[in-house]
């Protein structure tokens, strides 16, 4: 196990690499960057890993209350730790993934020695740290039990490694309670972004970042993240 600062927090991680890798998208690039006028916003952050997404808005904005889902039970220790050893207060942590319907799944997780737990996968044939993957049997839930008592959400971040589309199908119900969104699409199975945002487009005012950068074309095979604010009402 490793240990580092991220920003005023202390952080633990298996994997140097990847730790590098996801802190210079989302501590660097900010690609989770949001204003809210709350000081103590809600946060609902899908696929926390590790938690440098949780410890990130903690930071953004200290009081706020975050519900984090990470099904990989690897990373769920390690984000537990992470926030205990911080004593951090106003987290819900969730070791299940967020699905279409409530019960056991299954997940693809790197069976390597590279630790590369991030690119954990509901799906089969997704991409991972390496080629050697094993399925495990994982906990799957829906959202509406957990948001039923709130009325805003005021940032809704989704990395699931190419379920996102199945997640926003499934909670459109939800995404109107919703002032700012991001979404991490994975050119995977042939999935398409454009199912992506035709769902986002009905509920905010988006744009596509590629690493870290706003652009107006899509291109081919790219990991991109999907930026929404609220679309006001006329």
């Amino acid at each position: 196990m490793n240990a580092t600062r991220l920003g005023s927090f202390d952080i633990t991680f298996l994997n140097e690499k990847e730790y590098h890798t996801i802190k210079r998208e989302i501590w660097g690039k900010e690609i989770y960057y949001f204003k809210s006028s709350s000081i103590s916003p809600f946060i609902i952050d899908i696929g926390a890993h590790i938690g440098i997404s949780v410890l990130y808005f903690k930071q953004l904005y200290p009081n706020s209350h975050i519900l984090a889902f990470e099904p990989n039970p690897i990373s769920f220790e390690i984000l537990k730790q992470n926030i205990e050893i911080n004593g951090l207060d106003n987290i819900t942590l969730i070791n299940s993934a967020v699905y279409s319907q409530n019960g056991i799944s299954t997940l693809y997780i790197d069976d390597s020695e590279q630790n590369w737990h991030s690119n954990s996968s509901l799906l089969k044939n997704s991409w991972t740290g390496s080629e050697k993957t094993k399925p495990i049997q994982i906990q799957s839930t829906r959202l509406d039990s957990y948001v039923k008592n709130i009325s805003t959400i005021d940032m809704l971040k989704i990395d699931t490694e190419g379920s996102e589309e199945n997640i926003l199908k499934s909670h459109k119900n939800i995404l109107s309670r919703v002032e700012n969104i991001s979404v991490e699409y994975h050119p995977i199975m042939g999935k398409k972004i454009n199912r992506i945002l035709e769902i986002l487009k009905a509920y905010f005012d988006i744009q596509l970042l590629y690493e870290g950068q706003v652009i107006k074309n899509i291109p081919n095979s790219n990991l991109l993240t999907v930026q929404g604010k609220k679309r006001k009402q006329l």
